[in-house]
């Protein structure tokens, strides 16, 4: 493997990848299926699809239509372009399975690749393969990647195109000619899925330009980017929404009345509430708070620091973890690029949703910040590089955490599969005024 400097006039590959690397790909693509298949199957079995809100404030149902049934449920402007992702669901019909069955095993899908594309984030960054193969199994067994696996949900397609995003702005660092088309597939795709991540697409696009370029001539090229993205975008979603275009058009006060009708409802809570759900429960899940909703459904959530014995040391030993590797690697000279990018998108994450809520629910939006903190808890790795006990010392590290919050989350996902069985919900009509997303 090549040392870590990086000239102007030498761009090389992806370092150090070779057969060993596809071949733990494949292996951790696949053990990925197999935990999250049968997790999502298992859910699908039960009822908690067929209603909204019964955990986190999510809206499977509504997933299940839009990727299975005719004609599909367009969702919402937040989600603009899912509708798109249809045919993926298509075999899985044919197979026999059923809509909701159909839409899990594809999220379940989306989440394996996301794992994949974890390792070659960490691999990009020239994390020796045993520690980068131990921080993906850590990426593996976390709370909200979990979570977003299981439930038929956009979340885990969101969490997809977020690591995608930043696979290819890494590669770029290196090399801005590769991945010229991609770049604009990953944008599309964020803005599609959840148009705020459309955010993350214009940072990852600015730091490399400016990596490459001054700070003043960096503009340029992202405002034609931001261009052309738009005008792909623009006609994807015509294509999508044409018909309530055409309805908008003739009545623009109530088109504007239905986009501001899209935000948020409820109180919204603290700061220290906000860093807790995304920098801790996002990782170590907590044991459920319960809260009772108008519609007449107890809907299970996590709010509160409640952990049997083994999460109440795992989650601060997390957080110590991700904070060391936090400041590791805005200090390492070629990590901490690609980090403070990430910082900045985490930063402007967090800012948006202290004001951003659907009545406190803020693990629903975990999957947009989850791979961002995981990418900076990662960061002492760059660092041991050819370091030989401190690599070794660190990977046992690594693999003690992954094995604690494996033992912590996998019973707690374990059971929540097998939750909705007898769930009596017979007299709950179907809530249709749902904006959280």
């Amino acid at each position: 493997m090549s040392d870590d400097t990086d000239s102007g006039s030498r761009v090389t590959p992806v370092p150090g990848w070779a057969r060993q690397d596809s071949v733990l790909l494949a292996v951790l693509l696949i053990l990925s299926l197999l935990l999250y298949s049968p997790l999502a199957w298992r859910l699908a079995q039960g009822v908690y699809l067929n209603y909204y809100n019964l955990a986190f404030d999510f809206d499977p149902i509504r997933t299940v239509d839009a990727l299975t049934t005719t004609p599909p449920d367009f969702l919402n402007v937040k989600h603009p372009l899912f509708v798109l992702l249809r045919p993926l669901a298509w075999p899985l019909l044919w197979l026999g399975c059923t809509g909701r069955e159909a839409a899990a095993l594809l999220l379940s899908g989306f989440g394996a690749v996301t794992v994949a594309l974890c390792f070659v984030f960490l691999r990009q960054a020239r994390i020796e393969r045993p520690i980068a193969s131990a921080l993906t199994v850590l990426f593996i067994v976390s709370g909200a990647q979990i979570f977003t696996a299981i439930i038929a949900e956009t979340y885990g397609v969101a969490s997809f195109t977020i690591v995608l995003t930043w696979v290819i702005a890494q590669a770029r660092l290196r090399d801005p000619s590769r991945f010229r088309i991609l770049r604009y597939v990953a944008g599309v795709a964020t803005f599609g899925t959840t148009l705020t991540n459309v955010m993350q697409t214009a940072i990852a696009e600015f730091v490399v330009a400016w990596r490459h370029l001054r700070f003043s001539r960096a503009f340029r090229p992202c405002i034609l980017f931001g261009v052309i993205l738009g005008g792909v975008i623009a006609v994807l979603a015509t294509a999508v929404w044409y018909h309530d275009l055409l309805d908008e058009l003739r009545d623009p006060v109530l088109a504007l009345k239905h986009i501001f009708w899209q935000q948020t409802k409820g109180p919204v809570t603290g700061p220290g509430q906000v860093l807790l759900t995304f920098f801790t429960y996002s990782f170590v899940s907590p044991g459920y708070s319960w809260l009772m909703l108008p519609e007449g459904i107890n809907m299970r959530d996590f709010r509160d620091y409640i952990y049997p014995p083994a999460g109440f040391i795992t989650a601060p030993l997390w957080l110590v973890f991700c904070a060391v590797g936090t400041v590791a690697g805005l200090m390492h000279r070629r990590y901490r690029v690609i980090a403070a990018a990430i910082a900045v998108a985490l930063l402007c994450n967090l800012l948006f949703h202290m004001r951003f809520q659907f009545r406190g629910s803020l693990y629903l939006y975990a999957a947009h910040m989850h791979f961002l903190v995981f990418a900076l808890a990662c960061g002492l790795a760059p660092w041991l590089r050819c370091a030989r006990w401190p690599g070794k010392a660190y990977l046992a590290v690594v693999v003690l955490l992954a094995v604690m919050i494996g033992a912590n989350n996998l019973p707690v996902a374990s059971v929540f599969a097998e939750s909705f069985d007898t769930v009596d919900l017979s007299c709950v009509a179907p809530c249709t005024d749902k904006v959280g997303q």
